[in-house]
């Protein structure tokens, strides 16, 4: 008897460890990481907002970083942020607030990621997202893909589609419009009208040039004292040359 319980108690804990090591071991659980809109990485919901916002620097106070204003922000000197402003961002020297729909202006300089509207200033004006809209300075204008025009002594963008003027330079990527410049470069497919000193424009599209060198790599038409088409029947020649 005694043997038959032994056996018993045995197969018992044989059959408890099998069961114990084929039971699967529970994931510990994750905490979901919960979004703080005080967080000061985190731009506020549109739902949350403000209809005057006052600035003493970026992020003075710390309530106007990422916040939303529907009307005025305005910089006493200076004024940014990772949230939005609908309405007019102006500040005395600086005004740096990410996304813009209205306009964004200072007396020095001005920064956005997207804008919809127009920034201007009269030293510099940055964006490097996207501009639809017009964008002037004095000095220097830099902006991401564009959507409108552009006006400054030096303007550089990405892809633009409008009008683009640069006193000195006008340099883009690939551009659709009316560019003119002491100096247009278009380091890109080229649609459109260029207008300088020296043009030079890249591959594909149409383009017509007028000044005094003009460079392409397309197709189109050129006026100026030399004129180079890459692939036109004499590629290089004065007065008038032209490639379909």
């Amino acid at each position: 008897m005694k043997k038959y319980l032994l056996s018993a108690l045995m197969l018992g804990c044989t059959v408890g460890m099998f069961s114990a090591a084929a039971a699967p071991v529970p994931e510990p659980r994750v905490q979901a990481k919960e979004l703080y809109y005080n967080d000061p990485d985190v731009p506020q919901p549109l739902d949350k907002w403000t209809i005057f916002q006052l600035v003493f620097l970026p992020n003075v106070p710390n309530s106007t970083w990422n916040s939303n204003v529907f009307g005025l922000k305005t910089g006493w000197v200076a004024s940014g942020g990772i949230g939005s402003v609908y309405g007019l961002e102006v500040s005395w020297v600086y005004s740096g607030t990410d996304t813009i729909n209205g306009a964004q202006a200072s007396w020095v300089i001005v920064k956005s990621k997207d804008l919809n509207g127009v920034q201007a200033a009269f030293v510099t004006t940055l964006n490097t997202g996207s501009l639809n809209g017009l964008q002037a300075t004095g000095p220097y204008a830099l902006a991401g893909d564009v959507q409108g025009a552009q006006f400054a002594l030096i303007s550089q963008a990405g892809n633009f589609t409008g009008i683009q003027g640069g006193l000195a330079l006008a340099l883009s990527k690939g551009f659709t419009g009316f560019q003119a410049g002491a100096v247009s470069i278009a380091d890109g497919p080229f649609t459109g009208i260029q207008c300088g000193f020296v043009n030079m424009a890249g591959e594909k599209g149409g383009s017509l040039q007028l000044g005094l060198f003009n460079m392409t790599d397309g197709k189109g038409m050129q006026f100026g004292f030399i004129n180079y088409s890459k692939d036109a029947w004499i590629p290089v020649f004065p007065i008038l040359n032209f490639n379909f």
